[in-house]
């Protein structure tokens, strides 16, 4: 270990790995300056260990649970055991602080700062806490956000709509800056798409692919593109469907269902979950967002736009400040099937506009969201951080 840089004791939610569990890893590969050691909880299907030992990042194990305020069983059983295994987790927490002597404490969720909040007001090390996806505004999560906020130094929002409503959570302005997330970008410039998926589903070559990834649950608005794709394949049925992601119930049933329902079998297919982001990517003509809530940044967003992808996405929270509205893609209403269908068919009957703004979206990821740039500029407050934390 490098004693001239900087210890960070990185706890993060690593039951299951999704995009908050991607985007820290990405920052924290790029470090130049910054030992790191991760908390790993036991509880996990093992991605999030594969990505660390991917990446060379070193963890420990312990006990991260999670409360909940529901009283069914299901969800009694998971308070109580994590209740349970919370004296094995701050045993670990302390034993680990006494051997890394971290000079930072980086949360990259609200969830583990209440499960630690306890044991943080014991310790004298800064507190960052990386705001993703902040709790709704009512009574009840301000009174929560007042509690474990006091332990925190410093809030770093991903996007400015999540820093936004972190400030109408109760947090102080200048407690919260703003470090969008970063994207690598693919080693190659797309020149056209592969036809991996036509491929695989017995599709001509001249057809045009959408898609939609990410995590199948109702709140990313995979019914909605369903929708929308139905109105839009009536008029143009050279149109595709891919979904991807991991096919997770009750959603998955569901869009099985709607599509056998409409005898859109040979045109909807699910491409289950790829190996990397690319070979979802660079086998589809645009990729949408259909999202229902407000997404804290819109990473799968990012991606396509880095692939060359025009992309069309619901008004939802960060990720409209990435696209930029009929430049490198299109922003519509949520739940407006009839927008969505119409940019669909605008971009299918327009080939060269979807290029040009495919190229459009590179140019803008390279140049705002570059991992690179971004990973530096986050290193930089952790050094600011510590910095005055010395010097207080």
């Amino acid at each position: 270990m490098d004693d001239d840089k900087l210890n960070i004791f990185a706890i993060v939610p690593s039951a299951f790995c999704f995009g908050l569990q991607h985007v820290t890893i990405d920052f924290f590969k790029e470090f130049t300056k910054i030992n790191s050691l991760f908390l790993v909880t036991g509880w996990n299907n093992g991605d999030f260990i594969k990505l660390l030992n991917n990446n060379n990042l070193p963890y420990t194990m312990s006990w991260l649970g999670m409360f909940s305020r529901r009283l069914d069983w299901h969800n009694l059983k998971m308070s109580l055991y994590s209740l349970s295994k919370m004296p094995k987790l701050y045993y670990d927490f302390f034993k680990t602080l006494k051997k890394f002597k971290p000079d930072i404490l980086f949360f990259a969720n609200h969830h583990e700062l209440i499960l630690l909040y306890p044991a943080l007001k014991f310790v004298k090390v800064p507190v960052v806490c990386h705001m993703h996806d902040p709790s709704p505004t009512i009574p009840f999560q301000k009174k929560t956000f007042s509690l474990y906020s006091s332990v925190v130094n410093k809030f770093i929002a991903i996007s400015d709509n999540v820093r936004q409503r972190t400030i109408e959570l109760g947090c102080p302005p200048e407690k919260i800056i703003t470090v969008h997330n970063g994207i690598e970008l693919p080693g190659d410039i797309r020149l056209k798409r592969n036809n991996n998926f036509t491929t695989q589903f017995a599709w001509e070559s001249d057809v045009f692919i959408v898609g939609i990834t990410g995590q199948m649950t109702a709140t990313k608005g995979h019914m909605d593109l369903l929708h929308a794709f139905k109105i839009a394949y009536q008029q143009n049925n050279k149109l595709r469907l891919v979904i991807g992601g991991l096919q997770v119930e009750p959603l998955y049933s569901e869009l099985l269902q709607c599509v056998k329902d409409w005898k859109m079998e040979n045109v909807v297919c699910f491409s289950g979950w790829q190996p990397t982001v690319d070979s979802f990517f660079e086998n589809i003509d645009t990729f949408v967002l259909a999202s229902r809530h407000d997404e804290g940044y819109g990473l799968v967003v990012a991606e396509a736009m880095a692939h060359n992808l025009p992309v069309i996405i619901t008004n939802s929270g960060g990720a409209v400040e990435i696209v930029t509205d009929n430049e490198n893609g299109f922003i519509v209403p949520k739940h407006d099937f009839e927008m969505m269908a119409e940019k669909m068919l605008f971009l299918s009957n327009n080939p060269l506009i979807c290029t040009k703004m495919g190229n459009n979206g590179h140019d803008s990821i390279s140049k705002n969201f570059n991992l690179k740039n971004q990973a530096e500029l986050m290193q930089l407050l952790f050094l600011k951080i510590n910095k005055d934390a010395v010097r207080t």
